[in-house]
């Protein structure tokens, strides 16, 4: 089946872009995240998923002239990262901050090549087991405010500038 061409659009080669993009990451994926900082374009964070307590977070990004993405940065990360997200900053204005949640919540400041860990934010410091974090979700009117819901059935709100339960 033919598509209907205009004839009032003209694309050169110069001008084309590829409309899709491929990673192949080094292990199995199990969350990412799209960036939406203006000066970070196409940045993505990726959660491996490895049946064992060493997993990975890398940070990719698209290289225009190439039209390819390649890793900019990549950590450790206790258990597979049951969510991953950038701080909602479509401004530019906030540090440039990842949070991840599987044992724990955990708070990033990323950096090329390296992403530095900032803090965990942890609930239930009189025992030695945690309920696993299933989910959160950053403010985006506030993004000092981060919420998180656990197995255990608790959802809790954090203040980032405090590290403190709100």
């Amino acid at each position: 089946m033919s598509m209907p061409h205009s004839s009032s659009s003209t694309t050169s080669s110069s001008t084309k872009r590829k409309e899709i993009y491929k990673y192949q990451a080094p292990w199995p994926l199990y969350s990412m995240n799209w960036s939406v900082r203006p000066d970070k374009r196409f940045r993505l964070a990726l959660g491996s998923f490895v049946e064992e307590y060493n997993n990975k977070v890398q940070i990719i990004s698209l290289d225009e002239e190439t039209s390819e993405f390649s890793a900019k940065s990549t950590f450790d990360h206790p258990y597979p990262t049951t969510k991953i997200m950038w701080i909602p900053d479509s401004k530019g204005v906030y540090p440039d901050l990842l949070a991840t949640s599987g044992d724990y919540l955990r708070i990033w400041r990323a950096g090329e090549p390296y992403t530095l860990f900032e803090c965990v934010l942890n609930n239930n410091k009189n025992s030695d087991f945690c309920a696993p974090l299933t989910s959160f979700d950053w403010n985006e009117v506030d993004p000092n405010l981060i919420g998180t819901s656990s197995i255990d059935t608790t959802c809790t709100i954090w203040g980032l500038e405090t590290g403190q339960v709100l």
